[in-house]
């Protein structure tokens, strides 16, 4: 939930979110006017993850202004479907500012045992410091220390949709910013709002945007595609993955009864 969000789906990647690489654009159809979380509904957000039409788990998202402070805390829980891994659930915890400017990050496997991490990252002035752990392979277990610049305009790529909910949206306007994945890097994210769609999910019928974005990773490009609430402040109401699955959202609640 992904926030879902987007949902995770562990696979030989350590990561939720596959993502993706660029439309090609022009200059004069691209805006470069950034993310304003203002824009977000804060709240506590279930989805349900289908593929093929079959269930693939569950997830659930909170985003929240932190008191005394501009900043916005965003959090999420992704149960695995049975039997597709070693772990029970995900969890990710992400702070940004209100421009969606990355503070830090965390990511963590849950199973009986309790939380294996996965990363622990800070962001400040154009860097980013912290350790990741490798869970795959003969490297398993292997700390690993990161210390590397970042350029302008850049994301936390747990919260990549959330840039995408928070910019300015228009049938045909064209924006891009930076993600950044301890496990991949830099990427860069290209993205194109199309017409209003009436969406029927769980939680209700919406009038949505549906946004096409890209990100463009060592490993290749994916496409993925997110239905943004036309009402403000914004909500997530649905994702497509390019795998097939769908999260849809099931329930929302208000900020003030999730403390």
């Amino acid at each position: 939930m992904k926030r879902i969000t987007a949902i995770a789906v562990l696979g030989a990647s350590m990561f939720l979110l596959a993502k993706m690489t660029a439309l090609s654009s022009t200059p004069e159809t691209v805006t470069q006017a950034g993310p304003d979380a203002h824009r977000l509904k804060t709240g506590h957000f279930s989805y349900q993850s289908l593929d093929q039409g079959k269930s693939a788990g569950s997830g659930e998202t909170t985003i929240r202004k932190l008191a005394n402070s501009p900043n916005y805390a965003f959090s999420a829980v992704f149960d695995f479907p049975a039997g597709s891994s070693g772990f029970r659930s995900q969890r990710w915890d992400t702070i940004a500012s209100p421009a969606l400017e990355p503070v830090s990050a965390t990511l963590s496997f849950v199973d009986n045992a309790g939380n294996t991490p996965v990363f622990d990252i800070k962001y400040t002035s154009g860097k980013v410091t912290g350790f990741a752990v490798s869970h795959k392979g003969a490297d398993s277990g292997t700390r690993r220390l990161i210390d590397a610049a970042l350029p302008a305009n850049t994301v936390d790529q747990r919260i990549d949709w959330a840039a995408v909910l928070a910019s300015d949206l228009e049938p045909g306007q064209k924006f891009e910013f930076n993600v950044y994945d301890p496990g991949m890097g830099i990427s860069r994210v290209t993205a194109q709002v199309g017409s209003l769609e009436r969406v029927q999910v769980p939680a209700g019928s919406f009038d949505a945007y549906r946004v096409i974005y890209r990100i463009e990773e060592a490993g290749g490009t994916e496409q993925y595609q997110v239905l943004a609430s036309r009402e403000t402040p914004r909500v997530l109401v649905r994702e497509e993955f390019p795998n097939g699955s769908v999260d849809e959202l099931t329930k929302m609640t208000d900020d003030a009864d999730h403390p």
